[in-house]
C-alpha cells in the first residue's frame, strides 16, 4: 500500500511544482499558489523517503491535500469551471482515501504487544 501512495503523490504534486515554477499566471492569480505549494513539496519529498518516516508525511501531505484541493474545487464550481471542478474532487476524493488507508496502516503498525500475563 505504502507503494501506491508513493506513485499517487507524485503526478499531482509535480505538475502544481511546475505551474507554479513557470507560469507567472498562474502564481499572481491563484490564491491557493502557496497551499498547493506546500502540500506538493512535502508530498514529492515523502515520497522518496524511507519507509519509516514516509508513511507518516504521506498521510499528513495526502489530508492537507485533500483539503486544499476540494477548496479549490468549490472555487472552481462557483466560478462555473464545472469540468476543472469535478476533476478536483475527484482527485481530493483520492487523496482522501488515500490518507484513510494511511492512517489506519500507522494505527495498526505503532500498536504495541501485550505483555504476557
Amino acid at each position: 500500500m505504502v507503494i501506491l501512495a508513493r506513485v499517487l503523490a507524485l503526478p499531482v504534486s509535480l505538475i502544481l511544482v511546475w505551474w507554479l515554477a513557470t507560469d507567472a499566471d498562474y502564481r499572481s492569480d491563484n490564491i491557493f499558489a502557496l497551499p498547493d505549494l506546500a502540500f506538493s513539496l512535502l508530498l514529492i519529498v515523502a515520497a522518496f523517503l524511507p519507509r519509516r518516516a514516509a508513511v507518516p508525511l504521506l498521510t499528513v501531505g495526502f489530508y492537507f491535500g485533500s483539503g486544499v484541493i476540494t477548496v479549490a474545487a468549490f472555487e472552481r464550481l462557483a466560478q462555473s469551471e464545472t469540468g476543472p471542478g469535478t476533476l478536483n474532487f475527484a482527485i481530493a476524493a483520492i487523496y482522501l482515501a488515500m490518507a484513510l488507508i494511511l492512517s489506519f496502516k500507522v494505527g495498526l503498525t505503532s500498536q504495541q504487544p501485550k505483555p504476557a500475563e
